[in-house]
């Protein structure tokens, strides 16, 4: 049985604002911010769920994504433990896969298309050439495991060379546009807060490669996103 995974702050700091990584947000838990966010300011309730504050606008996705043009820690910290407290919710394994990644079919393959909180957005390029990487813990997860689980080869960026590699620059920080395989890819894939001495991303728009349409049933979905701690409040049926 793998360790599940507890929550850890992790912040950011990226083009002038500060991200915040919070687990993903159930209805119990997005009122319990809702809540917390009234104490403080004005609230604007939407797909974002912001607050006005003397100090600016704090905002909050159900992605699990707190940002801000300040360091709102002080604001957002203290109702951490109150959104751990709050009892998970049963969701069909469907829903659930959704948060972290759109399939497609196609003629046999599904295509496969990451939805990570922050390290896709339009701050890839930014976080590369910081050298850091902002994937979450439970998303680093389920794209490792995806990889462990299937066979095949996946297109990745990476900070070293491998055969066929393109060279790429961001900022100051070479990389490398690389295919690697199913090992190769799990192994290094980067995860916030940790840095490997050979480390792969996802591209800058999530899309890392196909799998063959029979490769994951169901129940490996159930039993993978099953295993996301306190990161995943939900539990799939």
């Amino acid at each position: 049985m793998p360790r599940l995974l507890s929550f850890k702050v992790y912040t950011l700091l990226l083009g002038g604002r500060q991200y915040l990584l919070l687990p993903k947000l159930n209805s119990s838990q997005f009122e319990v911010l809702a809540r917390r966010f009234e104490e403080i300011g004005i609230v604007e309730r939407g797909m974002i769920l912001a607050v006005n504050t003397r100090r600016g606008m704090i905002s909050a996705s159900e992605a699990g994504l707190c940002w801000a043009s300040f360091d709102q820690s002080d604001a957002v910290l203290p109702v951490v433990p109150d959104l751990l407290s709050c009892p998970k919710e049963e969701a069909p394994v469907e829903i659930i896969r959704s948060k972290y990644l759109i399939m497609e079919r196609l003629r046999g393959w599904v295509s496969v298309r990451m939805l990570p909180r922050l390290e896709g957005s339009s701050l890839w390029r930014k976080m590369r050439a910081s050298g850091g990487c902002s994937l979450a813990p439970d998303e680093h997860a389920v794209v490792s495991s995806l990889f462990r689980r299937t066979r095949g080869v996946w297109e990745m960026v990476t900070d070293f060379f491998v055969d066929g590699s393109t060279p790429l620059l961001f900022g100051r920080k070479r990389y490398f546009k690389s295919e690697l395989d199913s090992y190769e890819a799990a192994s290094t894939l980067g995860v916030v807060g940790k840095r490997g001495r050979r480390n792969s991303y996802l591209p800058n728009d999530g899309e890392i490669g196909s799998i063959p349409t029979c490769a994951l049933a169901r129940s490996d979905w159930v039993d993978l996103l099953s295993n996301l701690g306190e990161w995943c409040p939900f539990i799939p049926i």
